[in-house]
């Protein structure tokens, strides 16, 4: 655990504010599937998630797929990066490691980090297909259930 959980916490908060702006910046994501089925925090944070997730469909400035499991092998398995573009100032992208994240704007990691994301995003589902896959994950795994008592016997 870190140290700091609080002001990590507070620090992610923020950044999700910035979504939240008049005009956000535009933003895509690509998620493997495999984020949607791993419960992290438990049903009700884990149902949460994903119901935040479709909220972005219906804005036309954040897009959200998913790679799916039959994409296979794919040009990101060695780890997730961000690829950042800014208007009149150079690219950026942003990958992490288990120690610390690294920033350049190499314009060979920049044309590197594009082609995959191309890749990736040619893989995954459409932005619409992708949400049918959040939601039906969502009802199917962390969806309302009876509690063990509360099952009836057939």
């Amino acid at each position: 655990m870190p140290e700091d959980l609080d002001g990590l916490v507070a620090a992610r908060m923020e950044r999700q504010r910035i979504l939240e702006r008049e005009q956000p910046p535009l933003a895509r994501a690509i998620l493997d599937e495999a984020v949607l089925h791993r419960p992290i925090g438990g049903r009700e944070v884990m149902r949460g998630q994903l119901a935040r997730l479709l909220e972005f469909t219906g804005h036309r400035w954040m897009r959200v797929q998913v790679l799916p499991y039959r994409a296979g092998e794919h040009t990101s398995l060695d780890g997730a990066f961000n690829l950042l573009r800014f208007e009149g100032d150079p690219d950026i992208i942003y990958t992490e490691d288990l120690i610390s994240g690294h920033m350049t704007a190499n314009p060979d990691a920049i044309r590197e980090a594009a082609r995959r994301y191309a890749h990736l995003q040619a893989a995954a589902l459409s932005v619409e297909d992708s949400a049918a896959l959040i939601t039906r994950v969502m009802e199917e795994r962390y969806g309302e259930q009876p509690r063990p008592e509360e099952r009836t016997v057939a």
